[in-house]
């Protein structure tokens, strides 16, 4: 049977997933029509290797068995699975249940390479790669790139080239999404588009991040039967609701309740209590991707971990910042300083900056950022200058922001006068806010916290220099309890 004659009937909408699925190349979905979209499709498999390379070895074994046997209704069903996948990578077709006729010649291409390579050496890791989407639903490519380091000890260039695989690509895309105003590359899994949204509202809502323990023979499972089936509860599950009639789509509905932790979605479809609770047991031990890749039931135990460590973060400051006149202080010295760099540097279009109230911060961000780099050099200029006629006493001040740091730092915890920032250095530094303490900015719920700022002397204290960047990185419970007992352990510093 020819491949345009099976589905140039389908909805348009149908044809142009698998087409972008299988396509590079792609064109918007107003400016290609059906036929078009399968002309392309047969295109792309004209390419040398692509349907070697899109295809799992379990797939090639089928088709290696299909060119040599005719199949029985037991095949059929023994073979399901590949079946399913070929059909919707347009090579096989479910009504004659025989290759295309466009693919014959790209498949026998196909197989003569696998015969001769014994086996498809790349299937290990991109299996894996899918199924690690799959869980999680999306990921930040940064992130699943730091996993399949620290596993595979992958390089950035080989990275970006199984993004590109076949494979890969066919159950996998991409978009941007902005973070702190910064555009990020987001994976996710196709078929989980339209959940997108909620996955990402989800995550907030439920709140919980960490390395969660997972068995890598499960991700091979979870490619393959899209659950992990070692576990017994969850092969008794899957064993219940393969024997169903439309266990298609009630595999769907779980795995909608799977990825968003959302067991009610369960009865708006499936009315059998018994398997309702079947399915409930073995989904609690199955990860989810609201969950960022926990089970249910480890879930429910990070939770009560987590409440039992939020009490090292229950303190409530008072007085942990500069007194009204230090912070106006600060900041008129501080001030004369961004004027006279970017008076000489014009690094922002801001036209007056000392004595000035209500700035906007991003219009003073790159002149600081040019201040601590240069800080020696600018001070030293600025001192021997004096362009605002400071007198001894704060132009010693300024003298001493050269005592400083820039970097990321922790926020590690709160005292009644001071924030506990946790250096990588293994130092904790005790500083102060300036106009508020920084408790009013990051409450104890978010810590600890992740920042990158400046901290520097200010007359008797470490303060910051009014910026700080804070980051979306959540720590889990483990994380939390070595970053409380660093805490703990490290020697307290009130000055640089």
């Amino acid at each position: 049977m020819k491949l345009k004659e099976e589905y140039k009937k389908l909805p348009k909408d149908i044809i142009y997933d698998a087409y972008m699925a299988i396509v590079y190349n792609i064109k918007d979905y107003d400016n290609i029509t059906r036929i078009k979209m399968l002309d392309s499709i047969i295109k792309e498999y004209s390419q040398e290797d692509y349907l070697y390379h899109i295809c799992t070895e379990k797939e090639l074994l089928f088709l290696k068995y299909n060119r040599n046997n005719k199949l029985t209704r037991n095949d059929i069903k023994k073979y399901e699975w590949e079946i399913d996948e070929l059909h919707k990578k347009f090579i096989f077709s479910k009504v004659t249940y025989s290759i295309f006729e466009e693919q014959i010649d790209n498949v026998d291409k196909a197989l003569k390479l696998f015969n001769k390579r014994s086996k498809k050496s790349d299937d290990e890791l991109v299996t894996f790669m899918v199924s690690v989407i799959k869980i999680n639903g999306t990921l930040l490519s940064k992130a699943f790139y730091s996993m399949l380091n620290g596993i595979f000890k992958l390089d950035e260039k080989t990275y970006n080239a199984y993004l590109a695989h076949p494979l890969f690509h066919f159950y996998v895309d991409y978009h941007y999404i902005y973070i702190h105003n910064e555009e990020e590359e987001e994976l996710f899994y196709r078929n989980y588009w339209d959940e997108l949204d909620e996955i990402f509202s989800r995550r907030k809502e439920l709140g919980i991040a960490g390395n969660f323990k997972f068995d890598i023979r499960d991700y091979y499972d979870i490619f393959y039967y899209g659950f992990p089936i070692r576990n017994i509860k969850v092969k008794k599950m899957y064993d219940e609701v393969s024997n169903l009639k439309l266990k298609t789509f009630y595999f769907q509905v779980i795995d909608d309740a799977r990825l968003l932790y959302d067991y009610d979605h369960l009865n708006l479809f499936i009315k059998d209590d018994k398997l309702i609770e079947i399915i409930k047991e073995a989904l609690d031990e199955t990860p989810s991707g609201v969950l960022n890749g926990y089970t249910p039931k480890n879930y429910k135990k990070e939770v009560k971990k987590a409440l039992d460590l939020r009490k090292n973060f229950k303190i409530e400051q008072d007085n942990a910042c500069l007194s009204t006149a230090d912070a106006k202080l600060f900041y008129k010295l501080y001030f004369a300083l961004l004027e006279y760099i970017n008076n000489k540097k014009h690094l922002s279009n801001i036209k007056k900056i000392y004595k000035q109230n209500e700035l906007n911060p991003m219009d003073l961000y790159v002149i600081d950022d040019y201040l601590w780099q240069h800080k020696d050099e600018i001070i030293d200029e600025f001192i021997q200058i004096n362009p605002n006629k400071f007198n001894k006493e704060e132009l010693d001040i300024i003298n001493n922001f050269k005592k400083s740091i820039t970097g990321s730092f922790i926020i590690s915890g709160y005292e009644k006068e001071y924030t506990k920032c946790l250096g990588f250095d293994g130092k904790v530094y005790m500083i102060k806010g300036i106009n508020c303490n920084i408790q009013e900015l990051i409450p104890n719920d978010m810590l600890p916290q992740i920042i990158e700022t400046t901290i520097l002397m200010f007359k008797d204290n470490i303060i910051y220099n009014s910026f700080f960047k804070t980051n979306e990185i959540r720590f889990g419970n483990d994380f939390t309890e070595i970053i409380i007992n660093d805490d703990k352990n490290a020697i307290k510093y009130y000055h640089l």
